[in-house]
């Protein structure tokens, strides 16, 4: 399951970062900051996916650049 997670974590939060300004519209009768609440979530939702991404190794680049240094 913790593999799983890792593996889906930035894509799970995108589309929490998507719906979750929309949850807080739709929340505007229940409390009138919700809307507010919704798109700072959001936002740091996708900050937080940005920073997973760019602070995760790339394993492509290893994998391609590993026999191109044994070459030479």
């Amino acid at each position: 399951m913790l593999q799983w997670v890792k593996r889906y974590l930035v894509p799970i939060l995108c589309i929490i970062g998507v719906f979750s300004p929309i949850i807080g519209m739709s929340l505007i009768d229940t409390f009138y900051y919700s809307t507010v609440f919704g798109w700072i979530f959001g936002f740091c939702c996708f900050v937080i996916s940005y920073i997973i991404v760019s602070k995760r190794p790339d394993d492509e680049e290893e994998t391609t650049s590993t026999p191109s240094a044994t070459e030479s």
